[in-house]
């Protein structure tokens, strides 16, 4: 079956079902999709959690393994599968069908990956999982749908916002769904509950005297590695968690990998950018990352993201900030040869 993300919850309430696909670009729309997914697996008794991450070490017949090792009196367990590519190729679609094959009252599989193209949706494996399972697909909102999901999330908050005041803020964050979703934290740790005033809109989204995750997106893209770096302390000083950030850089990463792609096969980059949306405000700033580097450059980072989140979650041993920080430092520079 298919379901929307605006009926997850619905659904979940009235089923969960053994295996899901999530699929789209918004990493935030797509891990809250996963929160609510595990969040109801974990109340039926699925309290153990694997997770893997798609990359060339990757050990599928591991995976299977884990799924087969199970005895009578072991917990329920969830394989979380994380793709980076909407292709994930011949040996990963074949152990994807074994492993629904083995599904069973104590097993669940989630997979997340990019956006699935028709194609793709259309192939076996995709038609096999819908039927044992449910594909969610998250769409990119669209300029004239943004205020209404941003006063939807105000509402749900417990905050009210007029019209007005609420495009002041789609304004600010022009269209950066997690930059939004931490403006409209900041009102409610402000607030408590209430009415959000115009005053306090400007002061909350305009205060320059703190930096946010969009400001370093940015700061990096411009290639101004000084203020990256002093934007990352700051925002590590005030607690902000490491995976946030990581999730901010790879949602940036993967959308220029797109973009880098397109352009180098032979594709107008003012059209390029215009197909994927990009904010004119922001065309300049996602042009001057564009021109440092290279398409396996983007690669090379959306791994070294991987990385770093499997560190940040404790998947894995390493310094998560040190990490973060070469990725803003490779990122920055450049790396396209004259």
């Amino acid at each position: 079956m298919k379901i929307s993300p605006e009926n997850l919850s619905n659904e979940l309430t009235r089923k969960l079902l053994s295996c899901y696909l999530i699929s789209g670009d918004e990493p935030l729309l797509v891990q809250e999709s996963h929160d609510l997914i595990r969040k109801k697996a974990y109340k039926e008794g699925f309290t153990t959690r694997e997770t893997y991450d798609q990359s060339q070490t990757l050990d599928w017949q591991e995976i299977i393994n884990s799924c087969s090792n199970m005895s009578l009196f072991s917990d329920k367990k969830i394989i979380e599968i994380r793709f980076t590519s909407s292709k994930p190729g011949r040996e990963a679609i074949n152990s994807i069908n074994e492993l629904i094959a083995r599904l069973n009252q104590d097993l669940m599989i989630i997979i997340s990956m990019p956006k699935l193209d028709k194609a793709s949706l259309s192939a076996k494996w995709c038609q096999n999982l819908q039927k044992k399972g449910a594909i969610i697909q998250i769409w990119p909102l669209k300029s004239g749908e943004f205020p209404n999901w941003l006063e939807k999330r105000i509402n749900a908050a417990g905050l009210n916002a007029s019209r007005e005041v609420i495009l002041i803020l789609a304004d600010r964050v022009e269209g950066n769904l997690l930059a939004a979703a931490q403006a409209i934290e900041k009102l409610k740790l402000y607030l408590g509950d209430g009415n959000v005033s115009e005053a306090i809109m400007q002061k909350v989204v305009s205060d320059d005297s703190r930096y946010d995750v969009y400001k370093l997106i940015d700061a990096i893209l411009v290639g101004n590695i000084q203020l990256s770096l002093k934007i990352l302390q700051s925002l590590r000083d005030e607690s902000m968690d490491a995976v946030v950030i990581i999730w901010a850089l790879n949602r940036e990463l993967r959308l220029l990998s797109k973009l880098s792609f397109a352009i180098e096969s032979g594709a107008n980059q003012n059209e390029v950018m215009q197909s994927y949306r990009i904010w004119s405000s922001r065309q300049n700033v996602v042009s001057s990352c564009l021109n440092r580097h290279q398409l396996l450059d983007f690669h090379n980072m959306i791994k070294a993201c991987t990385n770093a989140d499997n560190v940040a979650k404790g998947q894995k041993q390493g310094d998560k900030w040190q990490l973060i920080k070469n990725i803003i430092l490779h990122l920055s520079a450049c790396d396209k040869a004259a």
